[in-house]
């Protein structure tokens, strides 16, 4: 979350807890007036109290200031949640974006796609070379194979074949 975007949902955040807190004076300023006035002027030297303090507007003002307190309090608790809750609500919404999501899956998978192709390719010239390397070494093979299992001819021998002209000399004795 960025510095305006944190500053934005505080502001929120204190103007709906400034709501409930102003609301909750006002019925606590309500309920000193209504139910202790009365109490607080008669304790003042001076001043001439009504004699009767009657106990159903100190009731009344103690209520009062109790359900002013309450609404401050579940005011807070609830800005808080619903300031909260909204602005994890926004952020989620900006973060995980459907189509940003899909991009940056689509980015990964063209990336990882074409690593694949680059092995693939790799190993495909590796194979060519190996087989390559296998048919010279097979040819090689064969060949020695071949010259081990036909006789070659004596060249030593001085026979002459039937086709042959001799070149001996003739006995004369």
């Amino acid at each position: 979350m960025q510095l305006t975007e944190a500053l934005r949902w505080t502001i929120y955040y204190r103007g709906i807890a400034l709501v409930s807190f102003l609301l909750g004076l006002a019925l606590a300023v309500t309920g000193v007036w209504f139910g202790f006035i009365d109490l607080v002027m008669s304790q003042i030297p001076g001043q001439d109290g009504g004699g009767s303090i009657e106990i159903t507007n100190i009731v009344l003002g103690s209520l009062l200031i109790l359900f002013g307190f309450t609404v401050w309090q579940i005011g807070k608790t609830a800005a808080f949640y619903m300031t909260l809750t909204e602005a994890t609500e926004s952020e989620m919404a900006d973060r995980f974006d459907s189509q940003t999501v899909k991009s940056e899956i689509l980015e990964v998978l063209d990336d990882r796609l074409a690593d694949i192709h680059a092995d693939v390719e790799t190993t495909r010239q590796q194979v060519g070379r190996l087989g390559v390397d296998e048919h010279a070494e097979s040819l090689t093979t064969d060949l020695k194979d071949r010259a081990d299992t036909t006789p070659e001819p004596d060249t030593n021998d001085d026979r002459p074949t039937p086709d042959q002209p001799t070149n001996t000399p003739p006995d004369n004795q």
